[in-house]
């Protein structure tokens, strides 16, 4: 009879065990799909953050060019993005004369 009592005992426990490692394992999948939703998610908001920094470099660019109300800042960075794309064009008009 104490052998029995050890046999239930031990069948209890392992349905316990596989109880839990049953909703451990929807737990962990819950988790990574959860994990993959949120990585797009910060794929998709670091895309519209680049769109938006090129955007604001154009907006601050024609600022600096219009000559309207700017600061002197924006002014010095337009004159630098300017001065980037002269050199760029400069080094692609090299290129061509090779």
């Amino acid at each position: 009879m104490a052998k029995q009592q050890v046999v239930n005992s031990l069948i209890e426990k392992v349905g316990r065990v596989i109880e839990e490692n049953t909703r451990l394992q929807a737990t962990a999948a819950k988790a990574l799909g959860e994990r993959d939703k949120l990585r797009n998610e910060n794929k998709e908001l670091k895309a519209r953050i680049d769109q938006l920094e090129a955007r604001l470099k154009l907006l601050e660019l024609g600022e600096g060019l219009a000559g309207g109300a700017n600061t002197e800042e924006s002014r010095k960075r337009a004159r630098a993005q300017v001065n980037r794309l002269m050199r760029e064009i400069d080094g692609c008009i090299a290129l061509m004369n090779r």
